[in-house]
């Protein structure tokens, strides 16, 4: 398996490095934006939470989404209020490490099945193309534990009060409204590559997506898969208002 010309692997260690840098540079894309202000994270309001009872205020709209797995960290169904100039999302949201190390892990396992497969052919050998398709299911299988988790693992801190966690920001610093494919901005795109045909599909005209600051000071990415067409317009449309 390890025999083989110099030339092979040279191929295969360039390949190996240019498949790890592009990985990692979509990493710190997804991680290292700088907002220039930073989210208040609290405690959701019944309202947020979408207890019964709860009233809407004057001149507030809300609306209910199911949240994709995207820099923000929310996970399952949110709910987002616009209210006074001012934007809460509101929902399971998964702790910022271990979010972290889910997209390393996957990310990192995709990067390495590019060389792996290069091995395989320069090598003629198939036990690197047996050895890429393990290393492929190892990171399908993570992202798709990781997403099957969150929600429940999300709605655990809301399990006594049945509020949940929030973010609340101006509206004045959502940047980048798309409606449809821009869910994957800021380097997610990258780490979802194998499956973001079917997830672009999938949202349509029905996703909004937005850039807005984290409770850290980062710029995060939001989707909120809307419950219609039209209320995504309508949300697109509000996030996007000149003089916000």
């Amino acid at each position: 398996m390890f025999a083989g010309p110099g030339w092979a692997w040279w191929v295969i260690a360039s390949v190996t490095i240019v498949s790890l840098a592009w990985m990692l540079v979509a990493l710190f894309r997804l991680f290292g934006r700088r907002a220039d202000g930073r989210a208040v994270e609290r405690e959701a309001t019944a309202l947020e939470s979408a207890l019964v009872g709860a009233t809407l205020p004057e001149g507030a709209v809300a609306y209910d989404a199911w949240s994709y797995r995207v820099g923000a960290r929310f996970a399952g169904r949110v709910r987002i209020v616009v209210h006074g100039g001012r934007v809460s999302v509101a929902g399971p949201r998964v702790p910022d490490a271990l979010y972290r190390a889910w997209i390393w892990v996957q990310g990192f396992l995709l990067a390495l099945v590019v060389p792996l497969l290069v091995a395989a052919v320069v090598l003629l050998d198939g036990s690197w193309a047996l050895a890429a398709l393990a290393t492929f299911v190892g990171s399908w299988a993570a992202s798709m534990l990781g997403a099957g988790l969150w929600p429940g693992l999300g709605e655990l801190g809301a399990v006594e009060t049945g509020r949940f966690r929030a973010l609340e920001f101006p509206l004045a610093s959502v940047r980048e409204v798309d409606v449809g494919r821009g869910w994957s901005k800021g380097g997610l795109g990258v780490v979802l590559f194998p499956y973001r045909a079917a997830i672009d599909a999938m949202a349509g005209l029905r996703v909004v997506s937005f850039f807005g600051p984290d409770e850290r000071g980062r710029e995060v990415r939001f989707a909120l898969h809307m419950t219609s067409d039209e209320a995504a317009r309508e949300l697109a449309d509000l996030l996007r208002a000149p003089g916000r």
